[in-house]
């Protein structure tokens, strides 16, 4: 027991410790990281949370050379939000712009904007700093905790998945907008989905599903959901879980991506806050427990 508690404490100091010191990145890069990845990583938030009602993890890969993509969550109460965008190009002018589409998002979000008007916000910010010549592409959602219900609108972007019962998934289907940027005026629908107690929304870029091997065919989504399905039969901390994912999605491009990789995962675990240890187990953390 006292050395999971120390262990917690160790990444508890090194978590608080990084934010504003150049030590840590020295000591855990592996590699050079590139300018667009330097820009993002420091407005990610971390990539596992879990409290008594969600349990949230993301991946973004090639962690050292990512460059349009970008994820976010928040808690607001009882309430969560996600989202996760996906630039055009792949370089670092797609940084800037899924970075500043995160800060608009944020900032709309601050100031109690809904999903729509947030997704507007963005499209106009983005229309005044590259004049339609950069997009990005979304997902924005929220969901309230309490009551297991998702709302979300799909600005351009691939559709949410549900795993659900960890058996079969399900697409959540949202007439979708036109991607965030281009200022044609077209109002996005706001769409709501009922979820069960264990469900696990999944939001994922296109360098997941669309990586290739040389000359050959897609991972694609089938074999995407395939994967996901059989490792949460598995029981794995969803991080372990996204990990694997990633070495998988890697191998099957020979080791190199051609385009960013980002999954974040949102568990709900059902509207009566449960006990930390669930949460910290589905992560992988140590129990405070006696």
């Amino acid at each position: 027991m006292y050395m999971e508690l120390l262990s917690a404490l160790v990444a508890l100091i090194v978590v608080s410790k990084r934010e504003f010191s150049d030590v840590y990145a020295r000591l855990v890069g592996s590699e050079s990281m590139n300018i667009a990845a330097e820009m993002q990583w420091r407005l990610m938030p971390p990539t596992t949370y879990a409290d008594g009602r969600v349990a949230l993890s993301a991946v973004m890969e090639p962690a050292f050379e990512i460059s349009g993509d970008a994820y976010d969550y928040a808690t607001d109460g009882p309430r969560v939000r996600l989202s996760i965008f996906d630039a055009m190009g792949h370089d670092t002018a797609a940084g800037l712009t899924a970075n500043l589409a995160l800060g608009a998002c944020r900032n709309a979000r601050h100031q109690g904007a809904d999903l729509v008007r947030t997704g507007e916000r963005v499209d106009e910010v983005l229309i005044e700093q590259f004049q339609g010549a950069r997009y990005a592409t979304a997902i924005l959602a929220d969901l309230d905790a309490r009551r297991g219900e998702l709302s979300w609108v799909n600005c351009g972007h691939h559709p949410p998945l549900i795993i659900r019962g960890g058996r079969w998934t399900t697409h959540l289907r949202c007439p979708p907008a036109l991607p965030l940027g281009m200022g044609l005026g077209v109002e996005a629908t706001l769409c709501r989905e009922k979820l069960q107690p264990g469900d696990r929304v999944v939001l994922y870029t296109d360098g997941i599903t669309e990586a290739r091997r040389p000359g050959g065919r897609e991972f694609g989504l089938t074999l995407f959901t395939d994967f996901l399905i059989r490792h949460h039969a598995d029981g794995l901390p969803v991080p372990e879980t996204l990990r694997r994912l990633i070495r998988a999605v890697m191998a099957h491009h020979d080791g190199h991506l051609q385009d960013d990789a980002t999954v974040l995962f949102c568990e709900w675990l059902g509207p009566q806050p449960g006990p930390t240890d669930q949460a910290a187990a589905l992560m992988g953390l140590p129990s405070a427990g006696p």
